[in-house]
């Protein structure tokens, strides 16, 4: 499959926002989402998008290329110009 980039995809997507996670995967959600630390096993710490919307893994759709720097600047919001 093709790679793509987020910006290519973003025309197509509703509105809402995407981010990258640590595992490089792309998701759009409904609401804009937050970092949030998550403990496991008492002391293991990993960090995820977090929100109280609808997400939708792009991953499982579309081989989109990972964000150029840190996952966690990878938030971008998707709006439409006729929509607004």
């Amino acid at each position: 499959m093709k790679q793509i980039t987020i910006y290519d995809l973003l025309p197509l997507l509703k509105k809402g926002w995407v981010a990258m996670d640590e595992s490089e995967a792309w998701y759009w959600y409904e609401d804009e989402p937050t970092i949030q630390k998550f403990v496991y096993g008492g002391n293991k710490e990993t960090y995820h998008w977090n929100n109280s919307g609808d997400l939708f893994e792009l991953a499982e759709l579309f081989n989109i290329a990972p964000f150029d720097g840190d996952w966690k600047d990878s938030l971008i919001k998707v709006e439409h110009k006729e929509e607004e």
